[in-house]
């Protein structure tokens, strides 16, 4: 049977990682338990006691017999279980920091998602359990390159676990010239991208045997023209793959990944695609 892992330390944002993973096994089913990682075995008996008195002290004490400490790379394992599809799926916060020339994400999350090549889930700092009680929509956003459609094969797994609907979003910058516009003020572009994200559609039905909705949004920034199409929005979960670039400020994600991941209240699906894939 499949298990969702939900990664945590002693750490109180890191416990918001268990709502996280409720608000998913409501529907996921199998089993869910929790999974903290040291660097040496001479510190599993510190961990297990400082998380037994955090999940006390959060009233989350019915996860204490879910609990395995586990010694090694934090990133090596998280990754590991992320990408066995045998373990089933992963799911962590981000600690929310956010100086001007790093990503968001810890260290630790961003290199989960960088070596994992598999969908990894997200609360991200302002990730709300409140406004979603379960999961009824995926939006997957794509943006006409491979990379970015290597994540629908696993958004429509997970969809069709949670039996939730798929949508696609995909963002048309604004047109500012007027030569591009047909009569009626159609954009040739609108209509362009329109067909490619019915293409999209068209294909996972026609693959997978499931129906897929689209959107096709408008606006300067990618980033923010999802954000403002997600923001009314409860019971859903954004889905995008990440650039996967190394460095001092390209840690794992994108721009566009880790303005979303900083700014939703749902949870965030990152998938970081296999080179050559």
């Amino acid at each position: 049977m499949q298990v969702l892992h939900v990664a945590v330390d002693e750490s109180r944002r890191s416990l918001q990682g268990i709502h996280l993973g409720e608000l998913l096994h409501r529907q996921w089913g199998g089993t869910m338990a929790l999974v903290s990682v040291v660097a040496s075995s001479d510190q599993v008996d510190k961990r297990r006691a400082a998380l037994h008195d955090a999940l006390d002290r959060q009233e989350l004490g019915a996860y204490r017999e879910s609990l395995e400490i586990v010694t090694g790379d934090a990133a090596d394992v998280l990754a590991g279980l992320a990408s066995d599809p045998g373990e089933g799926l992963l799911c962590m916060t981000s600690h929310g920091r956010r100086p001007a020339s790093e990503l968001l994400l810890g260290s630790v999350a961003a290199e989960t998602v960088r070596r994992a090549g598999a969908l990894v889930v997200l609360g991200g700092p302002r990730f709300d359990p409140g406004r979603h009680g379960r999961i009824d929509t995926l939006m997957v956003c794509v943006d006409g390159s491979r990379p970015a459609e290597s994540v629908l094969e696993p958004a429509v797994n997970l969809a069709r676990r949670l039996d939730a609907r798929l949508q696609l979003l995909h963002v048309v910058e604004v047109e500012t010239d007027a030569a591009s516009v047909l009569p009626g003020g159609t954009g040739h572009g609108d209509i362009m991208e329109s067909g490619y994200v019915q293409s999209l559609a068209r294909r996972i039905r026609e693959a997978d045997g499931f129906e897929v909705e689209w959107e096709v949004l408008h606006g300067d920034s990618p980033a923010e023209a999802i954000h403002r199409y997600l923001t009314p929005c409860t019971n859903a979960m954004v889905v995008m793959t990440t650039h996967g670039r190394s460095g001092f400020s390209q840690v794992a994600t994108g721009s566009v990944s880790r303005e979303i991941l900083h700014k939703a209240h749902c949870p965030v699906g990152i998938m970081r695609p296999v080179k050559g894939g």
